[in-house]
This record gives structure tokens, C-alpha cells and sequence, in this order.
């Protein structure tokens, strides 16, 4: 079928996307995304997203070129896609892969879409990629017209036979061979072990080989050897080609090489620098390791390609027979092992692994004062500097180094997160001096010594972790810890494991920095915790037993705020990245929109739970992970799967994970074992191997028996029934002893004491014999000695730049909208919102809709002062009903992200913003219905506003109080302690005057001095406010808003702003003569005066209306007679008083402003209701005084509860 022939029918056709809409400037989307770091690469990304249908209709119809669409065309296909474009859902690009695959495709009219979308990098990686797909059966001309008729049309023609040629080359190709004509090179790598490889493996056959090709990111396996080998576990013939995707193998017979390795190599050769260690071997065997040569040093070995070794001094050390005396040069392979004192193996793999950990360390040539900084090798030449392969983003700097004066400059070139020198941000160019430190992101650094001609990669990576005689006893209990001393390394994963109550949750929180000893240290590369918690703490990741993630976000979301809060430095782009490749590592991408839900949901199986509560961490930056139980509740499946994830992290980490009694198969995925026994004390540390053999021996030695073979089906319930073997008597019943807390159990025949006394002697015993038999110790690497340079003892960890602006904002925002869905998915408060509020708008205006006379009015009302009142009380109630257990639902989550600087600011500020949007939800549908039942006319908003805040300080009280206990039991019932002393207390159900007055501190002071003659006697206000109910905020806020409506309701507002107008003109000073339009506007506010306070209209509207008129000419001076005529219109209908004022209300504040201004007294007292109160000499308007204290008590409040929680998280 030729190309004309494929074009399908219009009826089928695609239809056209709209291009995307360039973003300007000067426009606000612009900025917008920019500010939340998605800049013009994102936008590019996006782009490629949009052209996602294009690329698959390419794909489908390369597929179907042979006439039959085979399985590894599928997976080619669909690997590259769902790599190349992760912002697309994989179960989306697999439906419209199958529906591709149904049509004729246009393959000609495809290549012109994507050549005006695609940038030359992405096309060569189309074209590999396409290739790739169809070299499986290149016998088939078809095939190779149509691919190069399509790179033809896509505009790459020249480049495609470049390409082609040079992935056919042969076993030995050139340099120039492999360098594209276009300036687009694929890099080589030729893997085997003759000696013109790249990478020399020596175990392998001659007849395994493989030649290793990348463009960018886009990794390429071509088996150039005459035997199959394994890539991402297929099988691939002699010949083929392969595409090899991050976090996948190839295995060459017995030797596995992975994404990351071949990575390595490429870097490795395209820069002439590489890592390197230094070595001294003690005479009792050890091996310290330094970065820097220190004296006595006797090896130093580099990383490349491959490895060298040179000795520096004479040992009895050698590689592969041959001996390392001083000035021994050797080239070894990597698989080569150090030799030393004629037994003692250190792998040189290992120790390639340690040196990636030190980070690079690179040698300026005295010829050259200028380097490039880069984390993308295809940026730099020769002799440039490349950083570590996981630095996240794109960096390029560069270096100018001043020998003579020992200094230098740093210019930035590029970067995609900010750089700093010290504490200081670099956005263009700044000075360096001999020592500096760059710092290039989270945990990653350069040290500048120009001195000693050296740029140092430092990675905040945590190498090692000591534990030295920790010991712990809380508060009038027993022991929790007893001398636990061990020492974990990158790389180990240590099961910590031993009966209920042993401290192993303790432990785990003390290495977390969450609980700090009475007794030992924890070093952490040399430095210790507790004095360095700022720095260290953001490097370790302790996982609680209990579920840390909320269970009303959806999974993706749940990660998604996670690497916000660790990572916000990353960009949204990478952030999404991470977390789609953490959703498929931990098996929930199909369920990323699946709701976290609870235990009794059961939205998730327990391992699926369980896998989401680790993944939450591992998405960070973590170096320390510390599981609680990660196993506990699941069966013995799925335990197997956390574990073996948890596994996966142990590449590189130091991982510590506790498990109350595992299983033999479950021990066997540890490297270590801890074996803790009551009170803390340590009955074992070592290989899980090596714990079975500990209790054979000891079993056969306690008892008495001869020792034989021990058997091959010992498990670890062996070491538990020999560990807590019970003590009998003469006549064989177990013997009954009392706990410390009163219960009856069954005594040990070995206490565990008799385990940590045991455990030390056999330390001590084998090191006797180590001393005795020679060499020493079989540890790999020791401790460094104090005066060892290791770069981790003799140096302070830098210190992390702060947070820039957009950063701080991230987590800001991060923690508001986390905040703001958990409450909107909770459908119980939905259901309170939606029904709560309207049902007792309902049945308190309609209990108190009553009056005196035959008819109801607003003006005969009787319980208006009750409603207000209620209506405060009910906005305080939702208040505290909503936030009562906000922090105890999220203490978990709180305490796993304290070691992640939490802004317990932003935290706040978040739940505040999203209670406060439901609770003023509430407050207008409650006065909807109230106001409209009691038919209160135009004071919606300002009651509403009275409300709001009462509300506000009830959400601040809720949190306050969910700060301080532990349980929602405990915080329900702490509900009442608030509200009901504040309805007592708030001067509506009981009146001051009636209130018992020893209650009032003030009044009995007073009373006191004047039996006493020490002052005048004088008879205070029956309306003041007692001492004990200014601590009321209902009190304050009911006061508020019975003034407000009095005072501001239209027809008391109007007349106050007439008469106010009348004051203004009637008290000119006696200087000045009033004039005639003075005049006539001063008996034009006396007639309107008279007009407001008699006015009359048909409907309440009507009254509105005119009263609206009369207030705005009254503000702007021009009350007329016309205007007051045509108000006089009505002589009958509804008065303005009628609707507006009712009397209840007005006789509370009449009778208040009387007391206050009572002649008799020499000073106006402050009671309650009055509208102005005085301090200080000076009167003040009670609305803006109440508002003032209800601020006041609001920050108070919210200050309390910060440092509540700020001193639960901080605490240790």
C-alpha cells in the first residue's frame, strides 16, 4: 500500500486542536505561571503535550507498516510515550493508541504537523525512537522508504542517515562515526571485555558485548556480541536494539548494569575529571576512607571509565596477584577486589559507590582558568566540570579562577532554581574567594579551594550514622533505652526488631530527632543530632505506624502536597515528575484518583494504605528513613511488597525499619538486624544469618546440650522462644511473676539483662580473637580515626539557603488548598453546612418570633436583644464544633513533616482561611432565613459581619483547643467549658445589674477601700460590665451588635447624620455670621429631621428608598424642599420607625445612655450598651472599641495556638 493509499476518509479525521495561545508579557497568566516557577520549559512541555495525539497516530501507523502489529512494537511504542510525555494519563494514550491503530494514518501529513512544533533535539529523539521501532524487521524496504520519506518531511533527512549509519556501524567504529554531520552527536559506549571497550568487564565471554547510545536522556542498547542478553528482563538477540528507561538493567551473563550506571560511564567519558579516595589500611585490617590525602595514606584509587589504583606507599595489599608497592600504577576493572593482608576483600565496586557519595572532586589545571559547570553533559567540553547526575534541573555556571591572587569569579549562565554563594543569591555574576561555598540546590554544593587548585562537589548525603550508648528513661517509668550502640551505613537497610515494649518506636523517634536522650549520642557523618538538628533534621524521614496522610485528599494529591512541602524548591514540572514516577514504583497509578479514605472505608487494601503512608517520605530528599511498623495488620504478601519497596531505597540509603517479629523470608531482605530486649537493652546487632546462629549457639550453651549442626529451617520465632524462654519450677508449670504495672506474667528463665551482659562479652570475645588470629577486624570500613580528614568529622555541614519568595509561597499555598479540599470532601461538614445553619436559623426565629400586641411587627418585637444574642452564640458554636479537632486529625501528619521546617504559620493562616470561608457560609445562610422570619430589614451585612468575627474567634478557640489534647473525645467535650461560662457570662440570659457582684474583682477591691476610709464612698453603675465577664469575646460582640442595630439601622442612621448636620451648623464660632445658604440649609435638616422621623410609604421598600435619598443629599449637603416634599408624599401605609427600630432594643440602649450620662456623677462610667466608652480621658466609639478587643482576642488567640504547636514540633 503506498502513502496516498493510507490517507484515511474525511469522516474519520482528527479534529484540529486550537494552537495554544502565545503568553505575552504584559499579561497577567504570564507572570502568574512564572511566579509559580513554570517557565518558558514548561511551556515548551506543555506544547509537546498538546502534539501527544499527533505522535501516537505516528506511532500506530509505523506499527502497522509490515501488516501486523507485534507485542514489542506495542511496548516500544507506549514506553516512549509514556516516558517522553509522563504528563500524559497512560490508560488515555493506550485507548487512543488502540484507536490509531483501528484507522489509516497519513504518516506524510503527521510529519509536516509535528516538524513546525518540534525542536531539533526532539526530533532526533523521534527519529531514534522510530527507528528503534522498526529495526526488528529492517528485511522489509517498505519500512525504510516510508522512514525516511518521513524524515524527509519532518525536516531531518540528512540527520536520519547520520543516525542510521552510526547505529549500524560496525564492531569498531570511529569516532567520526559516530558524530552526526547535522552537530547532533550520539554518544557511544562500547561494554565488554576486550581491551578497546570503554568499560572493561573482564568476567565476561568474549562473546558478550554491547555498544551503549544516548541522546540526552534517551539511553539505546544495540547487543553487538554473538550471545542474548537480558534488557528490562526481554531477551534480546544478537543484533537487536533496545531502549533502556531509568530505574532498568541490562545483564550481561552474571554482571547487571543499570540506567544509572551507564549514565555514569557516559559522563565518565565525556569529562576528563572523575571521583577518587584515598585509602589507608590500618595494621589491624580496617580501611579508612577521605576524600583528601591524609598522612599515612597508602592507596589512591580514581573512578572513571575504570578504575586506577596507585599506591602512594608499600603495602602488602594487591589486585589480581599483583602487589601494591610504592608507585604502582594499575588500570583494574570495576568487578576487581583489593586484597589486603592476604584476606581482607574491598570491593572496588563498593568503593566506587562511596566515592559518588563524597561527590566530585576536580582538579583545575594550572594551563586554564575557566570552567564550565553543568549538570547536562551535552553543554560541556572536555576538562569541564559535570555534576552529579541526580542534581534536579538544569544548571550551567562559570568558573574563573585567579591563581595568583587565590581567588576567582562565578558567572550564571543558566539555572532553574536560585544559586547562592554563602547565604547570598547569584543572579548574574559575583567575586569568589579561596574556601567559598556555592550552593546549587537542596543538600548540594561546591567548595571552592583555589589554593590547592580543587572545586569540590559536596553532597549533604548522610553516609553513616552512629549510635553510641544511648540510653533513656521517660518521666517515672522504666527504662526505654540501655546503652544501644551500632553503627548503619549508606546502602544497609537494619531490621530493628524484639518483643512489645522493647523501645523499638523510641529508638526510631530518638534517630528521628524527635526525642532527645538522657544519655549517648547519635552521630550523623561525625556530626551530632542533637547539635545540628536544623541541618541534619530535613535529611531524615521517620514514617510513623499510624497512617500520616489524610484521608479525604485523593493519593496523587496526598504525594502531590507531600513533595510540596519538602521539595518546593522544585519546579511544578519536576514535582509532577516524581510524583508519577513514585505512583508507579509504589504500584498506584491506576488509583491515583482513588480517595485515600479510612481503615473502615476501605477505598485502599492495608498494603495499599500501607505503601502510600512510605511513599510520602521517599519523594523527598531524604538520606535516613525510619519505619514504624510498615508491616504490621497486612499479610505476609503484602508485607513482602512494602518491604521489597522499601528495599529499593536501600541502594543509597541508610534505612531502619522495625518490625515486631518477621518472618525468616521477610528477615532475609535485611542486611542487618537489631534485636532489642525489655527496657531497651540490646541483645544482638549483626546479619540476619548471624542472628540464627547467635541463639543456636546460645540455646545449646544455657541449656546444657551438646552442641550439633544447626538445623536449615530456624526461624526467627526460634530467637523469640529462646529469647523469652519462661522459667519453670521443680514440678515443670511455669512460674507467675508481677509487672511494674500489676499484672501477672510469666517470668524469664533469662532476663534481659542476662542478653545485653551476654551480647557484650561476645563483642568482646571476638575481638580478642580478631587481635589473636590476624588481620583484625573484617569490617570493610572502620569509623575514621578522630584525626582522620574525612571531610564529614573536620567540616561543618553548610547551611541551606533560605527559602525565596516563590518558595515560601508554594508552601503557602500548598498548605491552604490541602487545608481548604480535606474540609470540602469532608461530607459531614458539608451536610452541617448545608443543614445545620438554615435548621436553627429556622427554629430560633420562629421560637422567637413574638410580640406584645395582636399583630407582629419589628417595632413591638420582644426578643430581638435574645435573637442577636443567639445568633452570636450559634456562630460561635460552628465555629468550635468545625476546628475542635482540625490539629488532632492532622497531628500525625504535622509530626512526620516537622523535620521539613513546617511553617506552622502557613498551617495556621490555612485552616483559618478555609474554616472561615464554611463558617461564613453558615453565617449567611443563618441570617437568610433568621432576619427574613423576624423580618429585620437592612442590617444583613453588618449583622453578618458580627457574626463572622464571633465565628472567627470560635475557629481560633477550636484550634486552640485542638492544639493542647490529644483525642476528639477530650476536645467535644471541652466545648461546653467554652460556650456555656460565655452565654452565662454575655449579658443576655443574665442582666449585669441582676449578676451576683462578688463575682466582679473590681467591685470588691472598691468596696474594701471605702469600709476602710481609704477612699470616698461612692455608688457604682448597676449597668457596668463585672471584671470577670471582659474575658467574655460574646460579650463583646453581642454589645456590638445590639449598638449596631440601633444605631445603624437606615432610619436611626439618617437621623443621626441630620442631626449631626444641625450641630455642625448651629455651633459656628460666635466669630463668624451664618450665612443665608447656611440657613436655608439648616432649617432644611430640622424639616428633614421632622421628615425622617415621621415618615410614611406604602411598602417597606418604598420607606427604604426614601430614606436612602434623604441620606445621600444629607451627605453631600443638599437636603432641599423638594426632596422632603416628595418624601411627605404618604400619609398612611408603614411608618419608617415601624420597620426599623424596634423598641426592645432601643430601651436597652436609652437606658444605658442615661445611666451614662447622668449628671450626678462626676464621671461617666462605661456600661454596657452605652455608645461611647472612655479610657484614658479620651471618649471612643463602642463599635470600633469592641472591634479592637475582638481583634485582640483573635491575635492572642491565634499567637496561643502557634506557639502551642510550634513547641509540639520542636519539641525533643
Amino acid at each position: 500500500m503506498s502513502t496516498a493509499q493510507m490517507s484515511r476518509p474525511p469522516l474519520h479525521r482528527r479534529p484540529e486542536a486550537p494552537p495554544p495561545e502565545p503568553l505575552r508579557w504584559w499579561r497577567p497568566a504570564h507572570w502568574g505561571r512564572l511566579w509559580k516557577g513554570e517557565d518558558s520549559s514548561v511551556l515548551a512541555s506543555a506544547n509537546r503535550n498538546a502534539m501527544l495525539p499527533v505522535l501516537i497516530e505516528v506511532f500506530a501507523g509505523f506499527s502497522k507498516l509490515d501488516g501486523e502489529v507485534e507485542e514489542e512494537e506495542i511496548e516500544s511504542s507506549l514506553g516512549y510515550l509514556r516516558y517522553d510525555y509522563s504528563g500524559a494519563i497512560y490508560s488515555d494514550m493506550r485507548r487512543l493508541y488502540f484507536e490509531a491503530l483501528q484507522q489509516p494514518q497519513d504518516l506524510a501529513q503527521r510529519a509536516k504537523e509535528l516538524s513546525n512544533e518540534l525542536t531539533m533535539e526532539q526530533k532526533i529523539l523521534l527519529c531514534v525512537q522510530l527507528y528503534l521501532l522498526i529495526s526488528s524487521s529492517l528485511t522489509n524496504q517498505r519500512q525504510m522508504v516510508e522512514f525516511y520519506l518521513f524524515m524527509t518531511n519532518l525536516g531531518i533527512a540528512a540527520q536520519a542517515i547520520d543516525i542510521v549509519y552510526q547505529l549500524n556501524a560496525g564492531d569498531k567504529p570511529s569516532e567520526e562515526d559516530f558524530t552526526s554531520k547535522s552537530g547532533q552527536p550520539l554518544e557511544t559506549l562500547r561494554v565488554g571485555s576486550g581491551d578497546n571497550c570503554d568499560v572493561l568487564l573482564r568476567t565476561l565471554s568474549p562473546e558478550c558485548s554491547v555498544v551503549a547510545f544516548r541522546f540526552q536522556n534517551l539511553v539505546l542498547l544495540k547487543n553487538t556480541g554473538g550471545i542474548p542478553i537480558l534488557v528490562r528482563s526481554r531477551r534480546q538477540p544478537p543484533g537487536d536494539f533496545s531502549r533502556l528507561y531509568p530505574g532498568e538493567r541490562v545483564v550481561l551473563e552474571d554482571v547487571t548494569l543499570d540506567y544509572n550506571d551507564l549514565i555514569s560511564y557516559f559522563n565518565s567519558k565525556k569529562t576528563v575529571t572523575g571521583s577518587q579516595l584515598y585509602l589507608t589500611l590500618t595494621e589491624t585490617g580496617d580501611a579508612e576512607i577521605a576524600q583528601q590525602r591524609a598522612r599515612g595514606t597508602n592507596l589512591r584509587v580514581s573512578f572513571g571509565l575504570g578504575v586506577t589504583v596507585e599506591a602512594l606507599r608499600n603495602t602488602d595489599a594487591t589486585i589480581n596477584g599483583v602487589p601494591l608497592t610504592e608507585g604502582t600504577l594499575l588500570e583494574a576493572s570495576i568487578e576487581d577486589s583489593i586484597i589486603a593482608h592476604g584476606e581482607i576483600e574491598i570491593s572496588l565496586r563498593d568503593l566506587r559507590v562511596r566515592a559518588q557519595e563524597f561527590g566530585g572532586q576536580f582538579r583545575l589545571e594550572g594551563s586554564r582558568n575557566t570552567y564550565l559547570v553543568s549538570n547536562k553533559p551535552e553543554l560541556l567540553d572536555e576538562g569541564d566540570i559535570l555534576l552529579s547526575e541526580d542534581t534536579e534541573g538544569e544548571i550551567l555556571l562559570r568558573i574563573e579562577c585567579n591563581y595568583a591572587q587565590k581567588n576567582g569569579s562565578l558567572e550564571v549562565l543558566r539555572t532553574s532554581r536560585p544559586i547562592y554563594v554563602g547565604q547570598i543569591p547569584v543572579r548574574d555574576r559575583i567575586l569568589l574567594s579561596d574556601g567559598d561555598t556555592i550552593t546549587l540546590g537542596e543538600g548540594q554544593f561546591l567548595r571552592c579551594h583555589f589554593s590547592d587548585r580543587i572545586i569540590e562537589e559536596e553532597r549533604n548525603t548522610i553516609r553513616q550514622m552512629e549510635v553510641r550508648e544511648l540510653a533513656h528513661r521517660f518521666d517515672g517509668r522504666d527504662t526505654a533505652l540501655d546503652g544501644i550502640s551500632f553503627i548503619a551505613r549508606r546502602g544497609e537497610m537494619i531490621c530493628v526488631m524484639g518483643p512489645s515494649g522493647c523501645g523499638k518506636s523510641t529508638l526510631l523517634r530518638v534517630l528521628g530527632g524527635q526525642l532527645k536522650t538522657r544519655g549517648g549520642e547519635v552521630l550523623m557523618n561525625g556530626l551530632n543530632l542533637y547539635s545540628n538538628l536544623t541541618n541534619l533534621t530535613p535529611y531524615i524521614a521517620y514514617i510513623p505506624q499510624e497512617d500520616a496522610f489524610d484521608p479525604l485528599l485523593k493519593v496523587q494529591e496526598n504525594l502531590d502536597f507531600s513533595v510540596a512541602v519538602r521539595c518546593p524548591h522544585l519546579k511544578t514540572e519536576e514535582r509532577k515528575k516524581r510524583v508519577d514516577a513514585k505512583l508507579a514504583e509504589l504500584g498506584l497509578a491506576d488509583m491515583r484518583k482513588r480517595l485515600a479514605g479510612t481503615p473502615q472505608q476501605k477505598f485502599l487494601s492495608g498494603g495499599e494504605r500501607k505503601r502510600l503512608n512510605a511513599g510520602l517520605d521517599m519523594i523527598g530528599i531524604s538520606d535516613v528513613y525510619l519505619f514504624d511498623e510498615p508491616t504490621s495488620g497486612l499479610s505476609s504478601k503484602d508485607s513482602e511488597h512494602v518491604l521489597e519497596i522499601i528495599r529499593s531505597l536501600a541502594r543509597n540509603k541508610i534505612v531502619l525499619t522495625s518490625i515486631h517479629q518477621p518472618s525468616m523470608r521477610l528477615l532475609q531482605m535485611f542486611d542487618k538486624a537489631l534485636l532489642l530486649d525489655k527496657g531497651g537493652k540490646m541483645a544482638y546487632f549483626g546479619t540476619p544469618q548471624g542472628l540464627i546462629e547467635y541463639f543456636w549457639k546460645a540455646y545449646n550453651d544455657e541449656t546444657g546440650q551438646r552442641e550439633a549442626e544447626m538445623p536449615g529451617n530456624l526461624t526467627p520465632d526460634f530467637v523469640f522462644d529462646v529469647l523469652e524462654t519462661p522459667l519453670r519450677d521443680i514440678s515443670g508449670d511455669i512460674i507467675q511473676e508481677r509487672s511494674a504495672d500489676g499484672h501477672l506474667v510469666a517470668a524469664r528463665r533469662f532476663p534481659p539483662n542476662f542478653w545485653r551482659d551476654r551480647y557484650q562479652s561476645h563483642l568482646m570475645l571476638e575481638s580478642m580473637a580478631k587481635a589473636q588470629a590476624f588481620p583484625g577486624s573484617t569490617n570493610l570500613i572502620a569509623r575514621p580515626r578522630e584525626d582522620t580528614h574525612t571531610g564529614s568529622r573536620s567540616r561543618a555541614m553548610p547551611k541551606p539557603p533560605k527559602h525565596t519568595l516563590r518558595e515560601e509561597s508554594i508552601l503557602f499555598y500548598t498548605l491552604l488548598k490541602r487545608a481548604f479540599l480535606s474540609k470540602l470532601r469532608n461530607r459531614t461538614n458539608l451536610l452541617t453546612t448545608l443543614l445545620e445553619a438554615p435548621l436553627l436559623g429556622f427554629l430560633i426565629s420562629s421560637v422567637l418570633k413574638y410580640s406584645e400586641e395582636e399583630s407582629y411587627t419589628f417595632a413591638t418585637a420582644f426578643h430581638i436583644p435574645t435573637y442577636l444574642f443567639m445568633s452570636l452564640v450559634v456562630a460561635m458554636f460552628l465555629g468550635l464544633t468545625n476546628s475542635a479537632d482540625e490539629i488532632i486529625r492532622d497531628r500525625h501528619t504535622l509530626n512526620r513533616e516537622r523535620n521539613h521546617n513546617l511553617r506552622t504559620f502557613y498551617y495556621l493562616s490555612g485552616k483559618i482561611i478555609s474554616l472561615s470561608t464554611f463558617a461564613l457560609i453558615q453565617c449567611f445562610i443563618y441570617l437568610w432565613i433568621g432576619n427574613t422570619v423576624l423580618e429585620i430589614r437592612d442590617m444583613f451585612f453588618i449583622h453578618l459581619w458580627w457574626m463572622f468575627i464571633t465565628a472567627l474567634t470560635g475557629i481560633c478557640l477550636g484550634l486552640l483547643i485542638s492544639s493542647i489534647v490529644t483525642d476528639n473525645r477530650t476536645a467535644i467535650n471541652a466545648i461546653p467549658l467554652i460556650l456555656i461560662p460565655q452565654i452565662i457570662l454575655g449579658g443576655a440570659l443574665i442582666k449585669y445589674e441582676e449578676m451576683n457582684k462578688n463575682l466582679d474583682f473590681v467591685y470588691s477591691m472598691q468596696r474594701w477601700l471605702d469600709k476602710a476610709g481609704i477612699t470616698e464612698e461612692s455608688e457604682p453603675s448597676k449597668l457596668k460590665v463585672p471584671f470577670i465577664c471582659q474575658f467574655m469575646p460574646l460579650r463583646w460582640s453581642y454589645e456590638a451588635m445590639l449598638i449596631s442595630q440601633a444605631k445603624l439601622n437606615p432610619l436611626t442612621a439618617a437621623q443621626d447624620q441630620l442631626e449631626a448636620r444641625i450641630q455642625e451648623l448651629v455651633n459656628l464660632p460666635p466669630d463668624i455670621k451664618m450665612t443665608s445658604d447656611q440657613q436655608r440649609d439648616l432649617d432644611a435638616a430640622k424639616q428633614g429631621l421632622a421628615v425622617v422621623s415621621g415618615l410614611y410609604a406604602k411598602t417597606d421598600r418604598a420607606v427604604a428608598e426614601k430614606l436612602s435619598q434623604i441620606r445621600d443629599a444629607t451627605m453631600r449637603g443638599k437636603v432641599t424642599p423638594k426632596l422632603l416634599q416628595s418624601a411627605l408624599g404618604d400619609d398612611d401605609g408603614i411608618s419608617a420607625e415601624e420597620i426599623y427600630v424596634n423598641r426592645k432594643v432601643l430601651d436597652l440602649v436609652t437606658k444605658a445612655e442615661m445611666e451614662r450620662e447622668d449628671y450626678r456623677r462626676k464621671t461617666s462610667p462605661n456600661v454596657f450598651f452605652g455608645t461611647v466608652k472612655r479610657y484614658f480621658g479620651t471618649d471612643f466609639n463602642t463599635l470600633w472599641i469592641n472591634t479592637m478587643v475582638i481583634f485582640f482576642c483573635l491575635a492572642l488567640l491565634i499567637t496561643g495556638v502557634e506557639m502551642s504547636l510550634r513547641r509540639q514540633l520542636t519539641k525533643v
